[in-house]
């Protein structure tokens, strides 16, 4: 009895496993139905900054440029999935997620190092693409005005 217990456990807790591996068509899926659902989008960017030491620094991103199928599309949609922040949901005194009405330049991530901006295509076949800015304390600190964006 108990060993049949233990294996009606463990095959429970396996068919609840999930793969770390996105589901990009379930993404822009879910981005589609967002666009569709959503009024005009004036959000630009969409920022992700993490504490990273007791001492004020961040760790941070910038995502911008937007596009889905080769059209420009807002950051908002994005946001509102559950890797872009779950439209803030995800938010902690430690990782914040936010929208930004300027650009990721603007907030003063830098572009063309390591640390600058890259397309990012996950799946070559997938429409949904976008550009991504970082900053950390050692290389290209977070400006001032990226950490406020972000909510911190």
């Amino acid at each position: 009895m108990t060993r049949i217990i233990l294996t009606l456990s463990l095959s429970l807790f396996l068919l609840n496993c999930q793969s770390k591996e996105q589901d990009r068509e379930g993404i822009s899926s879910l981005i589609i139905n967002n666009i569709l659902n959503g009024g005009v989008d004036r959000n630009k960017s969409l920022v992700i900054m993490e504490v990273a030491d007791l001492g004020g620094s961040y760790t941070g991103n910038c995502y911008d440029t937007f596009q889905l199928n080769g059209g420009n599309i807002g950051p908002t949609s994005y946001f509102n999935t559950p890797p872009g922040g779950a439209g803030g949901l995800l938010n902690t005194n430690i990782k914040k997620y936010n929208v930004s009405t300027s650009s990721c330049t603007d907030l003063g991530f830098a572009s063309g190092t390591n640390f600058g901006s890259t397309s990012q295509r996950p799946n070559s076949n997938d429409g949904f693409t976008f550009k991504v800015y970082t900053c950390d304390p050692n290389n290209n600190p977070c400006s001032r005005s990226a950490i406020t964006a972000s909510g911190f």
